[in-house]
């Protein structure tokens, strides 16, 4: 999307990653937690330039999805194309619930343990869900992560300002 302009030329906007000690803190204390046959994808970044340029929700979300996925199989041969990101969308309670299910891990994907209580995964989410800033939106059920694993849950979180991933990809 080109929609800024400088001397006549057309610049993309584009996603700055944020320094804040409490996201830091955050993310080492969700680290410490390692998963059982997997990892996360932790991030915050800004997309002021994005919402500046007046771009759409889908322009930023394709942007703020292709930052944080690491599949090296990409495009994703699943994708529909009939459809955007923006249909991912849900509220509030579902994002949260999802986003503490992805966190705790244990039975309900193949493992013998918990990878953190649900108090923990939930504190964890209102915490990231603050970081994100006012407005925010939530998506669930992308698959951004290396599809060799089974599970690729968790929550990105779009608000005024702010695109976040708190994101699972594991393997029961």
């Amino acid at each position: 999307m080109h929609s800024k302009y400088s001397d006549g030329m057309c610049t993309t906007p584009s996603l700055t990653e944020i320094e804040d000690s409490e996201f830091d803190a955050l993310k080492t204390r969700i680290e410490s937690r390692p998963r059982l046959c997997g990892y996360y994808i932790l991030g915050l970044v800004s997309i002021r330039e994005f919402r500046d340029s007046n771009a759409t929700q889908e322009s930023i979300l394709e942007h703020v999805i292709n930052y944080f996925d690491d599949d090296p199989t990409e495009p994703d041969p699943n994708f529909v194309s009939d459809h955007g990101w923006v249909d991912y969308e849900t509220d509030h309670d579902r994002a949260r619930a999802h986003a503490i299910e992805s966190l705790v891990g244990g039975s309900q994907i193949g493992h013998t343990r918990h990878t953190m209580t649900e108090l923990q995964a939930a504190k964890a989410f209102d915490e990231f869900l603050n970081l994100c800033g006012p407005n925010p939106r939530f998506y669930i059920g992308m698959g951004i992560g290396d599809r060799k694993y089974v599970f690729q849950y968790g929550v990105l979180i779009v608000a005024n300002s702010r695109g976040g991933m708190l994101w699972v990809v594991e393997s029961d």
